[in-house]
């Protein structure tokens, strides 16, 4: 049991992407995650990832990465629907959202279509 509260301190972040158009699974979409430097509103860098067949990508942050801060994920979108051969009007998405418990499991997906985006944090 020690070992499964061990688990649950470690937080990470995940997401996943899914085409509302389609109803599938948003596959090759880039997701950059950056964090808020505290000097100068300057975001840095932190992780590039390609969601896979199921829209999904490994953890942004694995278990214990987490630090509090504030963060930005970048779904680069226009790439995606470019794939499709489809137009878009968003060319990217960028989500800000802030990590005040780093122990906690945060998950927040994106669904997506040409013309409209929702996000939300999901469990």
């Amino acid at each position: 049991q020690a070992k499964g509260m061990s688990e649950a301190a470690n937080g990470s972040l995940t997401t996943h992407v899914l085409n509302t158009a389609t109803g599938l699974p948003a596959a090759g979409l880039a997701v950059h995650l950056a964090q808020l430097q505290e000097q100068g509103l300057r975001w840095m860098e932190l992780v590039q990832r390609w969601t896979d067949e199921d829209g999904r990508c490994p953890p942004l942050l694995a278990p214990g990465q987490a630090e509090a801060g504030t963060y930005k994920l970048r779904f680069d979108t226009a790439a995606y629907w470019q794939g499709l051969g489809r137009d878009s009007f968003y060319p990217f998405v960028e989500v800000v959202f802030t990590i005040t418990d780093p122990a906690q499991k945060l998950h927040l997906p994106l669904l997506i279509s040409p013309y409209s985006y929702t996000t939300y944090r999901g469990s």
